[in-house]
C-alpha cells in the first residue's frame, strides 16, 4: 500500500469515530461518556466503531452486550471481528481484538464483578455496556453506583449505552453525554450526532450529521477546503454511457439522476444561500472537467459579471490552453473588463439572440453534445424575470433540440424557479445542514448525500449516503 493510502486509511478511521472533540476526550483515562438514543439510531453501530479504532490503537477493547448475542451481532455488523468469552468471563484479547461478553443472562452485580476482575490484570481498557438497564433493570440506583465506582478505580476508557430519551443520574455522574437522532429533511432521513458534554473539551460545534452506510458508523464533518494547488486532482475522466447517459464525473452523482445527464437533457442545479462557494466549485469542477476531458465543448455564462478567470481559478486543474478550445465563455460588457469575452450587453432580446447563437454555434463545430451551463440568478439580476421568462423556454427549446445537455444554476430566492421545476429532466439540490454540505436529488429522488471530497483525488466531489 502506498504512503498516500495508508495516511487515507489512518485519516478514515478518524473520521468515523465521530470527530476530533470526541477523539481528544479519551485521549486521558479515567474517561466515561453516556451515549442516548432512540432504537435505531445507530448507537451499536457508533460504539462498535468506536471499539474497532481504539483495538486498533493498542487498547483492550470489551463489548458488554445485554440485548444481542454474537451471532446476532454479526449478522447486523458483519465487518467487526469479536471474539467471544465464555459464559461469565471476559475474553482474553491478542492485538486488535474485540472482546464480546454476552451478558444477557447475567445479573448486573455478577457482571461487573466479572468485569472489575479483567480490568485489575489488562492496561489500556475501553469498555462498552450496551446496554445498562439489562443488567440493572431491578435496580437503575445500583446500577449508577456500580458503573461510577469502575469509573472512579480504574484508568478506563467507559461508554454507557442507553435508549432512555430523558436524563439520568449518569448524565450528570458521567464525564460526557452524547445523543444520536434519526430525523428527516424534505422527507429524508437525516441522522445526528450531538456532543452535549464532554468534560475537558473546549466544543465549538456540538452537532454533526453521520451515516450508516455499509453498516458502519461515517461521520461527515462539515467540510475543510484545501488550498488550491493541493486540490485540483480530479484523475481520469469516467466514461460516458453506452445508453445516451454523459458522466457527470461522479460515479455517485450518476447512479442518483438515473446513470448520468441525458443527451438533450436540461438539469436544474439549486443551491440555497448558505452554501459556499468552495462547494459550488467542487461540483463545478467535477462535472466541466469531466465533460472537457471526454472531449466535450463547454458554453459557459458565468454568475453576474464575473470575469473570465473566475472560470480558471475553478477549472485549475486545466491548462488555458484546454479552457480556451473547449470552453465559450460568454461575459458581460464592464468597465473592468474590456477584453473580447464582452459580448453581451444587457438588453434581453439582443443577449438571448446572442446566447442561442452561440449554442447553435458550438454545436456544429463539436462532435459530442455541448454543456450549456448558465447561471439563472444572473440571467434574472440582469434583465428581470419578466424578460427572462419571455425567452427562455425557447432558449431551453434549442439545447434540447440540437441535443445539448443544459444545467441551470439557481438559488431558492430565483423568481422563475417554479417555472423552472417542470421543464427540468432532473433536479439536483445542495444546502447546509449543522455546516455540512448535502445534495440529494428531487427528480428523479434520492437519499440526501454527505459532500465530501474524493480520497484519492481531492479536486473532485464525492457523495456519501446518508441512510
Amino acid at each position: 500500500m502506498s504512503n498516500k493510502a495508508v495516511e487515507i486509511t489512518k485519516t478514515e478511521s478518524r473520521l468515523e469515530v465521530a470527530s476530533a472533540y470526541l477523539l481528544d476526550f479519551f485521549a486521558s483515562g479515567g474517561r466515561s461518556v453516556l451515549v442516548r438514543g432512540d432504537p435505531g439510531t445507530g448507537k451499536t453501530s457508533f460504539v462498535l466503531q468506536l471499539l474497532d479504532y481504539h483495538s486498533k490503537n493498542n487498547f483492550k477493547s470489551v463489548y458488554m452486550s445485554t440485548r444481542l448475542s454474537a451471532k446476532t451481532l454479526k449478522s447486523h455488523q458483519p465487518w467487526v471481528e469479536m471474539v467471544q468469552g465464555k459464559y461469565g468471563t471476559v475474553p482474553r484479547l491478542a492485538e486488535e481484538q474485540i472482546g464480546f461478553q454476552d451478558s444477557r443472562r447475567m445479573d448486573g452485580v455478577r457482571a461487573i464483578s466479572g468485569l472489575r476482575a479483567y480490568l485489575e490484570q489488562v492496561g489500556n481498557p475501553f469498555v462498552v455496556l450496551d446496554s445498562w438497564e439489562g443488567l440493572f433493570f431491578e435496580s437503575h440506583t445500583m446500577g449508577v453506583e456500580e458503573i461510577s465506582k469502575l469509573v472512579e478505580d480504574y484508568d478506563a476508557r467507559f461508554v454507557v449505552v442507553t435508549e432512555r430519551r430523558e436524563q439520568t443520574d449518569l448524565d450528570y455522574l458521567l464525564d460526557g453525554v452524547i445523543v444520536l437522532r434519526r430525523k428527516f429533511h424534505e422527507r429524508r432521513v437525516v441522522r445526528e450526532i450531538e456532543l452535549k458534554k464532554l468534560r475537558g473539551v473546549s466544543i465549538r460545534q456540538s452537532r454533526f450529521i453521520f451515516t450508516l452506510d455499509n453498516g458502519k458508523f461515517r461521520y461527515l464533518p462539515p467540510l475543510s477546503f484545501q488550498n488550491p494547488e493541493n486540490s485540483i486532482d480530479v484523475g481520469e475522466p469516467l466514461p460516458n454511457s453506452t445508453r445516451g447517459n454523459y458522466s457527470s464525473g461522479s460515479k455517485t452523482l450518476d447512479s442518483i439522476i438515473a446513470g448520468g445527464f441525458l443527451r438533450g437533457s436540461f438539469n436544474l442545479l439549486e443551491l440555497s444561500n448558505e452554501v459556499p462557494f468552495e462547494i459550488t466549485s467542487l461540483f463545478l469542477r467535477t462535472i466541466l472537467s469531466n465533460f472537457i476531458n471526454n472531449g466535450h465543448k463547454v458554453l459557459y455564462l458565468p454568475f453576474a459579471v464575473s470575469p473570465r478567470n473566475q472560470l480558471e481559478k475553478i477549472l485549475s486543474n486545466l491548462s488555458r490552453d484546454t479552457l480556451e478550445n473547449s470552453v465559450e465563455f460568454l461575459g458581460y460588457k464592464h468597465k473592468a473588463n474590456s477584453n473580447s469575452d464582452d459580448v453581451l450587453v444587457g438588453d434581453a432580446s439582443q443577449d438571448f439572440g446572442m446566447i442561442n447563437a452561440k449554442i447553435e454555434e458550438t454545436s456544429r463545430s463539436s462532435d459530442y453534445p455541448v454543456l450549456v451551463m448558465l447561471s439563472e440568478d444572473t440571467l434574472e439580476g440582469i434583465y428581470g424575470a419578466a424578460d427572462v421568462s419571455k425567452y427562455l423556454a425557447r432558449s431551453v427549446s434549442l439545447s434540447k433540440s440540437l441535443g445539448n445537455i443544459r444545467l441551470q444554476l439557481a438559488n431558492p430566492n430565483s423568481v422563475l424557479l417554479n417555472e423552472l421545476r417542470p421543464l427540468c429532466d432532473s433536479n439536483i439540490r445542495i444546502e447546509m445542514i449543522d455546516s455540512t454540505p448535502i445534495a440529494f436529488s428531487v427528480k428523479p429522488q434520492s437519499v440526501l448525500h454527505g459532500v465530501v471530497t474524493d480520497e484519492f483525488t481531492p479536486g473532485k466531489l464525492s457523495l456519501v449516503p446518508i441512510v
